[in-house]
């Protein structure tokens, strides 16, 4: 690979990295409203769904689907050598999700 590719690569990266957030600040979205957003379950939600792209609203999904939106994410994860959702999180994530999720269709 060519210097120049190199370098570019190394910027692209650098400008991706920089656009994910940085733990559960959400004050470069301030207009983002989450639903029961100063609960234990939103700060479980926010913790778990934060480390690779700002969380979802919950509204974003029916019910039904969101069991396997987590399954999805957990797999993310593990295939980026991350730590997995511990089991009691993913309990709290999925009421909060369902409790907070869009209509059946």
């Amino acid at each position: 690979m060519s210097a120049f590719l190199r370098k570019g690569r190394a910027v692209m990266l650098a400008g991706l990295f920089a656009l994910l957030p940085a733990g559960c600040d959400f004050s470069a979205h301030p207009s983002i409203q989450y639903p029961d957003q100063q609960s234990p379950a939103f700060e479980v939600y926010a913790r778990n769904c934060s480390q690779c792209h700002a969380p979802p609203l919950p509204d974003a999904h029916p019910a039904s689907r969101w069991p396997n939106v987590i399954a999805r994410m957990q797999q993310h994860l593990v295939q980026r050598s991350m730590a997995p959702i511990a089991a009691g999180d993913i309990v709290v994530l999925r009421a909060y999700l369902e409790a907070h999720a869009a209509s059946e269709e």
